[in-house]
């Protein structure tokens, strides 16, 4: 999603005025949120962030084991990562509504209810999704998939997102599933990243989104490699902020060529990820937005995992990084 937003807010139901850095609206309202132990918490330390795969679409495992999609009725709507058996993070944006007819500025209306978020499957488990699906285009390498759905017992949401007016961050929120993924060859969580952990100059991000404005959605996921920016420096047609405390910067590689990979519609929720020369992978960011349209000189935001390690270890239990 490519957010142009000043928005305003409808305080309806799930939503109450709290200080928002603290406070999580939930879908279903009344779900509580349920934490792994810390015992498990230990071992996703030692199991997260181990590639099984040495390509795309690797008949052995997979290059990225912890990628998912949250898919509706086989079609990708948003991405997301793998962080424990239960839980998966993405972005916040994927659960409010929006006015599309509200000219420039975006307009929230509410965050969605109950039916149209647990209708929602998280796919895992292959790099290609829409197995069963054969109303929807097709891969050459997507014929046959062993991928695997888990139901959305419930979501949590930083209500920060809501609450600074799509300007201020927060965009990311916590996926709990109805009952635990298994960890395999195919499937495994990625780490988290250490409070102080520094962000690499190269980082990719993982995800099954458009690869241009023009084009749909792909059925095979897709590696987009990306330079961050530390200036955070937007194109001059981007008048959205830059200089937000959780913003992660990234370009790609080649802004000045056309055909260059970058993050587009579709992409929100996804992944930002680096690997060190263990060859261990670590989720640096999660898609935001970027500039409108697509650009091959966007200017990509993604929030700053390590901006948020404790409120994750309260919501999830995953605490191996605080």
């Amino acid at each position: 999603m490519k957010v142009t937003c000043v928005l305003l807010l409808w305080l309806v139901g799930l939503l109450v005025v709290v200080e928002a850095k603290n406070y999580f609206a939930r879908i279903p309202e009344d779900a509580k949120t349920r934490r792994i132990n810390e015992t498990l918490s230990r071992e996703l330390a030692i199991k997260c962030g181990r590639s099984t795969g040495h390509k795309i679409k690797d008949n052995h495992g997979r290059l990225y084991p912890w990628a998912v999609s949250i898919t509706l009725h086989g079609k990708n709507t948003l991405g997301g990562a793998i962080i424990s058996p239960y839980h998966i993070i993405t972005a916040a944006h994927g659960f409010l509504r929006f006015d599309a007819g509200h000219p420039g500025p975006c307009l929230v209306t509410n965050y969605k209810n109950d039916s149209e978020v647990l209708i929602r499957k998280v796919a895992y488990g292959d790099d290609c999704i829409r197995a069963g699906h054969t109303n929807l285009s097709r891969h050459n390498l997507c014929e046959h998939t062993i991928g695997k759905t888990k139901n959305i017992r419930m979501v949590a949401i930083d209500h920060g997102f809501a609450m600074g007016l799509c300007q201020e961050g927060h965009d990311w929120a916590i996926i709990e599933l109805d009952e635990p993924i298994q960890f395999d060859n195919y499937t495994l969580p990625i780490c988290l990243p250490f409070p102080s952990q520094p962000v690499q100059q190269v980082v990719t991000a993982i995800s099954w989104g458009r690869t241009s404005i023009y084009y749909e959605s792909d059925p095979l996921i897709r590696e987009i490699p990306m330079q961050t920016d530390v200036s955070c420096s937007a194109p001059w047609s981007d008048q959205m902020p830059t200089k937000v405390m959780d913003y992660l910067c990234a370009k790609s590689l080649s802004p000045a060529n056309w055909n260059s990979k970058r993050t587009c519609h579709g992409d929100s929720g996804s992944g930002l990820q680096q690997v060190d020369y263990n060859g261990l992978y670590t989720l640096v960011g999660i898609t935001s937005f970027g500039s409108v349209g697509c650009p091959p000189n966007e200017l990509a935001r993604f929030t700053r995992v390590s901006s948020y390690l404790e409120d994750i270890c309260e919501l999830t239990g995953v605490c191996y990084t605080v």
